[in-house]
């Protein structure tokens, strides 16, 4: 419990360092995973490459694909939000949603 306390406390440090740095507004971060994001520079720069995949596959399916992607997309959160703040199990599903979007 203290850890978990000590790297909550210590990530909401960093928020104001990385505030811009995730493809949400870090300063909102309320999940123990997207704090994690924002306090992390290889998952910043991991969750900007997917919020970048995410968008360009978006403007481009036709609206039903659309749609299933935006539903694989809220799955996706929920399976990344199960994380918390490892950072190991947070690569890997940034990782593995990568590949997942290079599939579409």
């Amino acid at each position: 419990m203290i850890k978990r306390l000590s790297l909550a406390l210590f990530c909401v440090g960093l928020l104001p360092l990385a505030a811009q740095a995730a493809s949400y507004d870090c300063t909102r971060a309320d999940t123990a995973a997207e704090i994690a994001v924002c306090a992390n520079p290889s998952l910043n720069r991991l969750d900007e490459d997917l919020a970048v995949q995410y968008r360009s596959l978006l403007n481009r399916l036709p609206p039903r694909r659309a749609e299933r992607l935006r539903q694989d997309q809220r799955s996706w959160l929920i399976a990344r939000d199960s994380c918390g703040a490892d950072v190991r199990c947070l690569r890997a599903r940034y990782q593995e949603r990568l590949a997942r979007l290079n599939e579409y």
